[in-house]
């Protein structure tokens, strides 16, 4: 890092964080250039889970036709707007071609590396800071017609990777978490995967950032131009020249990808949350209710819920009310939820969703001296920590795996 050793990071949030603080621990001098508000940010709107269980890509066999069932059925788990723009097309396209078994084989043990590397990460940050987890492993539950088989099935998916995954006795579950239905029939155990305050773990990265000298502005970017030696960004107020530029800039990476040529197809894929405080029989553990693809976690101060990944437009930021209570109306399909209750916290966020499922980390190829951090879907908090790893160790100049050489921008797009 001695002689490449400015480097400014595009975004604020948890992987843009990430990757600060892994660059200013290496040496560099850093600054985080970033925008939003407090009601919006994808960091900040999702469940909370570190689950390094989700080694299967988004893009797998059965997903064109779950998108298609939820189309119809207008659940708004997989969902398009009319406003998603010209770009659907096309990345609904390269998505379906994605969805197959090779594709799984490819991508599980880069995505394995990756959510490894940020397990280390942040049991470090439990140990030395105020970051805590729920202890107890998480949960799927299925209750379905299917569930018994849909169980199984996920539990030869992902042991066939490496996953320690198996299906629990049905009765003992219901009673050890009171929240659940008798409509649940079946559930899946996952012993690694746990939850924590996604908020929390913002304002730890934050604080480290702070404490080991990065500097934060806050403006936005509206362009960048990129030579073999540095790169320039320009904001709204300023210019100024760095060694390198890393683009965590979530759904609005695409956009300043442009300004030097290079065209990343991420659609932003909107997700909402709403944390209920004051609901007695929360569970002790993270619950993915499978059926309803509603993700919960027990927080400190309330119950987080969250779904969604509805394909729209980068200025689609508004917190939708319907959708909050569409949200509670379904849950309660599998889970026992108060009658009446204060709802707190509805928040929005635009996931940067990939056409192949995988995030993009790496040099851009028109570009060299900007590295993409971005695409990472609805997996941005628990990949965040990893992808800083290492994004400063393709800075740096240190060896990377193979797998994670997958990730590159450079890679074959269908």
């Amino acid at each position: 890092m001695s002689s490449q050793n400015n480097v400014t990071v595009i975004g604020g949030g948890i992987i843009g964080l990430a990757c600060a603080w892994e660059l200013a621990k290496d040496g560099a001098s850093v600054i985080v250039v970033e925008t939003g508000g407090s009601s919006y940010g994808t960091s900040l709107a999702n469940a909370g889970w570190i689950s390094p269980s989700h080694i299967i890509p988004f893009a797998a066999p059965g997903m064109v036709q779950t998108g298609f069932k939820n189309l119809i059925g207008r659940t708004g788990a997989f969902a398009m707007t009319p406003g998603a723009g010209p770009l659907l097309a096309p990345w609904t396209l390269k998505f379906a071609r994605s969805c197959t078994d090779a594709h799984v084989d490819h991508c599980a043990p880069a995505l394995k590396e990756l959510l490894d590397t940020s397990m280390d990460v942040i049991e470090g940050l439990t140990e030395t800071t105020d970051l805590k987890r729920t202890n107890q492993p998480q949960w799927y539950v299925y209750t379905s017609d299917n569930a018994e088989a849909d169980a199984e099935h996920e539990v030869d998916l992902v042991t066939k990777y490496g996953v320690d995954a198996k299906q629990l006795d049905l009765a003992t579950s219901l009673e050890q978490e009171p929240i659940l239905k008798d409509t649940v029939k079946a559930v899946v155990e996952f012993s690694t995967d746990f939850g924590l305050d996604p908020g929390k773990l913002v304002e730890v990265y934050r604080r480290n950032c702070e404490a080991i000298g990065v500097t934060f502005r806050s403006e936005n970017v509206t362009g960048m131009s990129s030579t073999s030696r540095n790169v320039t960004v320009v904001t709204t107020t300023d210019s100024w020249i760095c060694d390198y530029v890393v683009l965590a800039a979530g759904v609005w990476s695409r956009e300043l990808a442009k300004s030097v040529g290079e065209n990343l197809p991420i659609m932003p894929a909107k997700g909402q949350s709403v944390t209920l405080p004051g609901v007695t029989n929360s569970p002790s553990r993270t619950l993915m209710l499978a059926d309803q693809r509603i993700a919960t976690n027990p927080l400190d101060w309330g119950f987080r819920m969250s779904t969604g990944f509805a394909l729209t437009s980068p200025s689609d930021m508004s917190v939708n009310s319907k959708a909050t209570e569409k949200l509670i109306n379904t849950a309660r399909q599998a889970l026992h939820l108060p009658e009446k209750f204060e709802v707190k916290n509805e928040l929005a966020g635009l996931r940067p969703a990939s056409p192949d499922g995988m995030p993009y980390i790496g040099a851009l190829p028109k570009a060299p001296r900007v590295i993409a951090a971005t695409g990472h879907g609805m997996l941005g908090l628990m990949m965040g920590p990893g992808t800083g790893k290492f994004v400063s160790d393709l800075i740096a100049g240190r060896p990377v795996s193979r797998d994670v050489l997958k990730f590159s921008p450079a890679r074959p797009r269908l």
